[in-house]
């Protein structure tokens, strides 16, 4: 996995089908500036709103409605522009890990 910030531009129906995002818990988040620890790689479908997000690298990536973004583990900045509602799915959270 990459140690920076991956966005795929308004991902088409397919591209959410394929990997289920609409099955993905949502979460919403006002506007303001926050930093969020990932444990672990975190897939966010961009529903509603935008943000500028950044990561250690200081590279840093614009999102928006119809976005997928791929965050790595490590510290993430988010400064919400418009509030955004996203689908979220990490990769700490594998169906794998819950198979006994």
């Amino acid at each position: 996995m990459s140690d920076s910030i991956i966005v795929e531009r308004q991902i088409s129906i397919a591209r959410q089908t394929e990997l289920g995002v609409h099955g993905w818990p949502t979460w919403k988040d006002g506007t303001g500036t926050r930093q969020l620890d990932y444990d672990a790689a975190e897939k966010s479908y961009l529903l509603d709103g935008s943000a500028m997000l950044s990561m250690q690298d200081g590279v840093e990536v614009i999102v928006e409605k119809g976005d997928l973004v791929i965050i790595p583990a490590g510290k993430c900045v988010w400064v919400v522009h418009q509030q955004v509602r996203r689908h979220y799915r990490s990769d700490a959270l594998s169906p794998a890990c819950c198979i006994i």
